[in-house]
């Protein structure tokens, strides 16, 4: 795929997003939805819907590319968080009046799982799905590490049980069945492999809507006149996802990789971040607020960025 056709179905992808975003402000602000409703909706996203896109992902064909894809991903990923964490250490310092371990959660953990996999879904297919798991699988292991250490000051210590209970997650048993179908060339028989297919195309609406009605809970009109929440937004929207491609400019040669990399880094801040801040007693609000935010910049950043990304990824 040419590099402007590729920015433009990144465009196109990201305007059909935005549409589904406000389809579920309208629906929630409209009393169609409440605020109970949509958690199920989102528990129902992250237990059902997207292990089912993932499982789907992997009923390909195998081969020893897809393999290393996965595997370099995983160590790419792990590169790409451990340089944007080191880049939040040395730029948001303490400071008073600041709630400093918001914002690192802010610029480090993005919404990978809501809006990176619908989009890289959209962008590259399945096999795009494919390695944004091994993306989310280093995600998942690092927010409840590095992220628990972070939000609670160090004060928690990270026990061993608590960490896996927290890993075993269906999206991660998900890549686990997912694999093992793959490396034995197992394929679902149609009358399964087809309904687990149809629910795992329903992860972008439902995803898109979720996030619109968890954005039309909030004052995003009053987080808008805020400046600090702007500076926040261009550290996660702009620094962190070049910070990510100069990495991968030098590292992979792994286009796929490389791209699916790039488009996790590039999302908005995860809605992770105002639950942990919630679970330690930090600034729920100015979380809240950086989600907020950070994901109506997005929709402009996001194709923006990937018009200058993909010549150097390509």
């Amino acid at each position: 795929m040419a590099e402007m056709e590729m920015t433009m179905v990144i465009t196109e992808k990201i305007l059909e997003m935005v549409v589904l975003l406000l389809v579920g402000a309208v629906v929630y602000k409209t009393g169609v939805i409440d605020a109970a409703s949509n958690k199920k909706l989102s528990n129902f996203l992250l237990m059902v819907i997207s292990p089912a896109l993932i499982i789907s992902s992997y009923q390909m064909e195998f081969d020893p590319r897809l393999l290393r894809e996965l595997l370099l991903t995983f160590a790419l990923s792990a590169a790409s968080f451990a340089a944007v964490i080191l880049f939040c250490r040395v730029v948001l310092r303490e400071r008073p009046g600041v709630d400093s371990p918001v914002e690192k959660m802010a610029v480090i953990y993005s919404n990978c799982g809501f809006i990176g996999i619908p989009l890289i879904n959209g962008i590259l297919g399945a096999e795009g799905v494919f390695c944004m798991t091994a993306y989310t699988t280093v995600f998942n292991v690092l927010v409840w590490t590095h992220g628990v250490i972070l939000m609670s000051g160090g004060g928690e210590k990270i026990r061993l049980k608590d960490m896996w209970k927290n890993l075993v997650t269906p999206a991660v048993i998900a890549v686990v069945i997912g694999i093992a179908l793959l490396l034995t060339e197992t394929s679902l028989p149609a009358v399964i492999a087809n309904p687990i297919a149809s629910v795992g195309d329903m992860n972008t609406p439902i995803a898109m809507i979720v996030a619109g009605a968890n954005l039309a809970q909030g004052n995003v009109l009053a987080s808008l006149k805020k400046v600090r929440v702007y500076y926040i937004s261009f550290l996660k929207l702009i620094v962190a996802p070049v910070i990510t491609v100069v990495l991968l400019f030098f590292l992979s040669s792994d286009f796929n990789v490389s791209m699916t990399i790039f488009v996790a880094s590039a999302c908005p801040a995860g809605a992770m971040g105002t639950m942990f801040a919630l679970r330690y007693n930090r600034d729920s609000n100015y979380a809240s607020e950086l989600f907020a935010v950070s994901t109506i910049l997005s929709m402009v950043t996001i194709p923006l960025i990937a018009a200058a990304a993909i010549p150097l990824l390509s």
